[in-house]
């Protein structure tokens, strides 16, 4: 990673211990691995970086699953996880209407009908970007960010978020995960690399350009985009309609109604 180094963090000298019964089964796991095991696992967790920055936005941890990333987020709080009402609307969880529609854009999740369903019914992926909505906060930290969902829909995400933390002078909220594909769009002010112990400064990070192409279409494309859409009825087939790739993928639709002198999205 090209970035400042603040500081090379050690590991905490007492290790945290978990021990289990030795049976059949751990031995087998012996035998085969020349593993010497007396029932009682140690790990040795990071020591919190002496070195972060004292008034930030964002932090981010990041490194392989084992690593101790889960642990050294404990350090900056506990995870707070939100209960859903079983028959209650998803966006009928939030302290005002306002609130609700730009905490749930906030994170992604832009469908209008996933916004009216109990949490219960949604994907896995939807329910990831709920909680987010409803976790997101100063001070708040988050495990797993991202980890659940498809990595263009988690780019978004991490860019809708960063925007909402910006936007509502959020501070202190420390986001953890093992993609490390977010760290240039989410731009946070420090990142503790797990894999190698390393405190970087972020700060000099900029979100990469977004460089978009526009084709003129036939009408007929509206399909690979009306499911996706809350308004799913037809379109005129007199319109003008183009879609828009980003890295040669099919990111967007734009109609132009040119009866109506009117276009939308």
């Amino acid at each position: 990673m090209n970035l400042p180094i603040l500081e090379q963090v050690k590991r905490k000298q007492e290790p945290l211990t978990s021990k289990v019964k030795l049976d059949s089964f751990t031995k087998v796991a012996q035998d085969c691995f020349d593993f010497e095991f007396d029932g009682v696992n140690k790990f040795y967790p990071f020591e919190k970086p002496s070195k972060i920055p004292s008034d930030f936005s964002i932090g981010l941890i990041i490194g392989a699953s084992g690593n101790g990333k889960s642990t050294l987020l404990k350090e900056f709080g506990e995870e707070e996880v939100p209960t859903w009402e079983y028959d209650k609307a998803v966006i009928s969880h939030f302290g005002s209407k306002e609130e609700a529609i730009d905490r749930l854009n906030a994170v992604g999740l832009n469908s209008v009908p996933s916004w009216t369903k109990p949490y219960r019914v949604l994907s896995t992926g939807e329910k990831f970007r709920a909680n987010l909505a409803r976790q997101i906060k100063s001070g708040a930290v988050i495990d797993e960010f991202t980890s659940v969902v498809d990595r263009n829909v988690a780019r978004s995400c991490r860019v809708a978020i960063r925007r909402y933390i910006t936007k509502n002078e959020l501070k202190g909220v420390v986001f953890c995960t093992c993609h490390n594909d977010i760290v240039e769009w989410l731009c946070p002010d420090w990142i503790f690399d797990a894999d190698t112990g390393t405190l970087y400064d972020g700060r000099l990070l900029r979100q990469p350009t977004v460089e978009l192409s526009l084709y003129e279409t036939h009408y007929s494309s509206w399909e690979l985009f009306k499911k996706h859409h809350y308004l799913n009825e037809g379109i005129n087939k007199a319109s003008k309609n183009f879609i828009v790739t980003w890295k040669e993928e099919i990111v967007g639709f734009i109609l132009f109604d040119v009866d109506e002198d009117d276009s939308s999205t």
